[in-house]
């Protein structure tokens, strides 16, 4: 069970804090100490299985496309003998024979294949007549569980050796003339490997299968896919927990709260991640939506709050009711709820019932809402406003991420797609989300309604990649680059915000006017805030960039043209309104910061940067590496394979 282990970290983590602070009533600081330790330790777990599976998966890929032949020593035409014998490689297979007796169950292989060829047109001429002057001698030695031998003498010169048990070898050493004096020595081997027997290295084979993918119960898959989401999800708690305890450091209150509800939603994402069962989905999706309610009021006193509050609350709850119902109805006409087992259902089924297409409307009214799609997106820019602004960066990102890696997943193994209607309808909501996003977020001053309705035009890019889901290495690495730019892009952002505001205010710095001139005020953060703009524009030379180029690169491979087309035009609105935006970050102020206007040398004072601002920094330095060296990420997106059954 250490698969699941950053769950269980968590779980812990979640019962320390709980008795810590009803017992020993402790302070925020060091509620935020133990949360990110907490989430550290899963992180380190989730890199280390994650490693070690997508390490194990690449080794066997190597194995299965290794070009290896085994020659079979048959009866056969003597042109037949030469093909194969000049194509053969040579494989070296080192092990110690151990004799089977009483007192040992061990079985091993020691094999060897030497394949000498003294011409390229060397003619064995085999004549098992007579008018032959061969002499020979045949030694057969058979070792079984008595340990019997038996010799024997022939003409031909052979000298066969077999040990009769799971694995069969056979040497064989052939020795003719012919009259033109031509001489051809050759050892072969044949390996016959019983596969539901002992492997030939128990040790190797033991330690590949402890880190193979594998699917735990039937709710929950453990591999590369899903842990490298779940590193991801972990990685943003992180920053959120640092964030959040500069945004609390004014107010000296306990928010221990805060920290409990952070590491519950947490908790919800990891496990819709690992999802592999309908019910699992929805648990996961529950765990992640109720969390956000108490986050997203939890500043009560702030403007909007308790307004955005209640509007994700009803309407989450009604999402989730499609939700189910949904579920309901595809149970109904497949009589599955496991991913694979959707696989095989819609698979074999030759044309899909009303029923099965009514469960996937409903499923996809709901996730429609968790996701802010196009006709559901009403409720997101309300909710952005009113909540604190480390609770916008977790819906952005992790109330977002998890729940489109987990469909995703759902996706790649159960064909839906291949439906036209279903098709059609996803085709519609990714072109009207974007156009939409992109032509009111033109008209927005607070910035975080504007990254609102960004975030319903990036997530109605990335249903490009669902509706070409048929391309499975494309799709896949598409999704991984264009979140991976994503999440750093908002890390950037909305944590500068969140750093120039406090919780003591009636309302966090989103305006264009509390930003402008942010630049001679604090450079470093303007400069990252400037980057992670530039990144969702798609500006060359950002992470963006090489996710929107792939998500282009995708949507032309599976000629989805009126997609490219809107592509295309919302990147160049969307590359207006976040252009407005950096310029105004570098406008001299003329009526704020007194002291700036009369000193207008900037001063850069380190020791103002701690945790969180180096966070910010480095996101904004991964956002161009990756856009100028961006293999890395290629290599790390393609190592998370997911499990196919």
């Amino acid at each position: 069970m250490i698969a699941l282990s950053p769950i269980f970290i968590i779980s812990l983590t979640i019962i320390v804090l709980l008795i810590l602070l009803v017992f020993l009533k402790i302070n925020t600081k060091t509620c935020a100490l133990i949360t990110i330790c907490g989430l550290g330790c899963a992180l380190a777990c989730a890199i280390t299985i994650g490693y070690n599976i997508s390490s194990s998966t690449q080794m066997i890929t190597n194995i299965s496309n290794d070009n290896m032949q085994m020659s079979d020593n048959s009866d056969s035409d003597a042109s037949t003998q030469d093909a194969a014998l000049s194509n053969e490689k040579t494989i070296a297979v080192d092990a110690v024979p151990t004799e089977t007796g009483a007192s040992s169950n061990e079985n091993s292989v020691n094999s060897q294949v030497d394949t000498k060829t003294e011409n390229n047109n060397t003619e064995i001429n085999t004549n098992s007549g007579a008018n032959t002057n061969t002499e020979a001698n045949t030694n057969i030695n058979s070792e079984t569980n008595t340990h019997s031998e038996t010799s024997t003498n022939n003409e031909p010169s052979t000298n066969i050796n077999t040990e009769t048990g799971t694995n069969t070898v056979t040497n064989a050493n052939t020795e003719a003339s012919t009259p033109a004096e031509s001489n051809a020595n050759t050892d072969a081997t044949t390996m016959t490997v019983d596969s539901n027997k002992n492997d030939i290295n128990p040790q190797t084979d033991s330690s590949e299968e402890y880190w193979k993918a594998r699917q735990i119960t039937a709710l929950f898959t453990c591999d590369g896919y899903g842990l490298l989401y779940t590193s991801l999800i972990l990685i943003i708690a992180i920053t959120v927990s640092s964030l959040a305890y500069r945004w609390f450091v004014e107010e000296h209150l306990p928010h221990g709260l805060f920290y409990v509800i952070l590491l519950f939603m947490t908790l919800g994402g990891i496990t819709l991640v690992y999802a592999s069962h309908l019910i699992a989905l929805f648990i996961g999706i529950e765990l992640l939506s109720i969390p956000f309610v108490g986050l997203i009021g939890y500043q009560y006193i702030q403007t909007h709050s308790l307004e955005a509050a209640v509007k994700y609350m009803i309407l989450s709850a009604v999402a989730s009711a499609f939700l189910l119902m949904g579920i309901a109805f595809y149970y109904a006409s497949t009589g599955e709820l496991t991913f694979s087992g959707l696989s095989y259902q819609l698979s074999t089924m030759s044309y899909p019932s009303n029923l099965l297409l009514m469960g996937v409307c409903l499923i996809l009214v709901g996730i429609g809402f968790k996701l802010s799609l196009v006709p559901f997106q009403l409720w997101l820019p309300d909710v952005y406003q009113g909540a604190p602004t480390v609770v916008a960066l977790l819906l952005s990102t992790v109330g977002k991420v998890a729940l489109f890696c987990a469909i995703a997943r759902l996706f790649l193994l159960a064909p839906i797609v291949n439906n036209e209607t279903i098709r059609m309808i996803l085709v519609m909501m990714a072109f009207l989300s974007i156009l939409w996003g992109n032509l009111v977020a033109l008209m927005q001053t607070s910035l975080k309604r504007l990254l609102a309705y960004s975030s319903i035009a990036h997530f109605g890019y990335l249903l490009i990649a669902l509706i070409s889901v048929q391309y499975q290495v494309l799709a896949l690495e598409t999704i991984g680059v264009y979140l991976i730019g994503y999440i750093l892009a908002n890390i950037c952002i909305l944590g500068v915000i969140s750093l120039e505001s406090h919780s003591n205010e009636l309302q966090d710095h989103e305006n264009e006017v509390d930003l402008s001139g942010l630049f001679w005020r604090r450079p470093i953060l303007a400069l990252t805030m400037g980057i992670g703009l530039l990144s969702l524009a798609g500006v060359p030379l950002t992470a963006g960039f090489v996710g929107r180029f792939l998500l282009v690169l995708l949507g032309v491979t599976a000629e989805l043209w009126w997609l490219i087309a809107a592509v295309v035009i919302g990147s160049a609105l969307g590359l207006y309104f976040y252009a407005r935006l950096i310029i105004n970050l570098y406008i001299r102020p003329t009526y704020r910061d007194d002291q700036l206007l009369n000193n207008p040398v900037i001063k850069l004072k380190w020791q103002d940067i701690k945790t969180s601002e180096l966070i910010i920094g480095l996101s904004a330095l991964l956002i161009l590496i990756c856009g100028i060296y961006p293999k890395w990420l290629f290599n790390l997106v393609s190592m998370a394979q997911y499990l196919t059954t």
